[in-house]
């Protein structure tokens, strides 16, 4: 009996193995890599005209495919359920802008760092606000988007404010919602809010003027237990980066020659 018990457990533990499989052979025998979005301008921004997925991820995804010989096929996603949908197979790897943190490196694994953000608040033009104590008061309520770093930072750093999550899938919500005055401010990443910002004026804000916070590179997210996959995106990072062709894509969507997150 018990050497039948453990031919079972060993054929469960096999088949759960070979359900994992070889994503990256599973992607070239497909020629097909399905990757997850989550708008973020200018990394992922979807046209609302062509209804297609632009911005420097997904040209750096583009350029990944072709290195694999493959199509790229997008799934629309947030940053609240991306690690979510490649634990459950929904998306080969992420590549929606996303931090590096210790809490999604327990569930994910990530890919070199391609680029780097920094954060900080942004208020209406008309604020007098000029430091962060002047919106960690009570009474403020300071707009972030659920499931990103801005969030879990923004509920440490301020004390006394009220932080907002919005689960919306638009674009840059919590700037919407500052905009509309439903909130005081909004704490974003610093190169796509003032990116942002610039190309939609008619929202009528601005940086908050104070020093920016917490820099932490930006990478991809491949999942659990898939070297193959994971190498092959980190050897096209590389060469991307070698060739100068990641900082002549960084250059057409962030207009700078942005940091490399190294």
């Amino acid at each position: 009996m018990k050497h039948f018990l453990g031919l079972v457990l060993f054929a469960a533990t096999s088949v759960a193995f070979a359900a994992q499989g070889d994503l990256l052979q599973k992607i070239r025998q497909e020629k097909t890599l399905r990757v997850c979005d989550a708008a973020y301008p200018p990394y992922n921004v979807k046209n609302p005209i062509t209804n297609k997925w632009e911005g420097l991820d997904v040209d750096i995804a583009d350029e990944l495919a072709k290195s694999l010989n493959v199509k790229v096929e997008h799934v629309d996603t947030s940053f609240s359920t991306l690690v979510g949908n490649l634990t459950t197979d929904r998306c080969d790897m992420s590549i929606a802008a996303t931090y590096i943190t210790p809490e999604r490196a327990k569930q994910v694994d990530f890919t070199r760092p391609y680029s780097e953000e920094t954060k900080t608040a942004f208020v209406p033009i008309s604020s007098n606000a000029t430091k962060y104590a002047d919106i960690d008061v009570a009474g403020k309520t300071i707009a972030v988007r659920a499931g990103t770093a801005e969030e879990t930072y923004a509920k440490s750093f301020f004390k006394h404010a009220t932080i907002k999550t919005l689960t919306s899938d638009a674009t840059q919500p919590n700037f919407l919602d500052v905009a509309a005055g439903r909130s005081d401010a909004v704490f974003a990443g610093y190169i796509g809010g003032v990116l942002f910002i610039r190309q939609n004026a008619n929202l009528k804000l601005r940086p908050l003027g104070d020093k920016l916070l917490d820099p932490t590179p930006f990478a991809f997210m491949v999942p659990l237990g898939q070297p193959q996959l994971l190498k092959a995106v980190n050897d096209a990072l590389s060469q991307m980066e070698q060739s100068g062709t990641l900082a002549a894509l960084k250059k057409k969507w962030i207009g700078v020659d942005a940091p490399t997150g190294k």
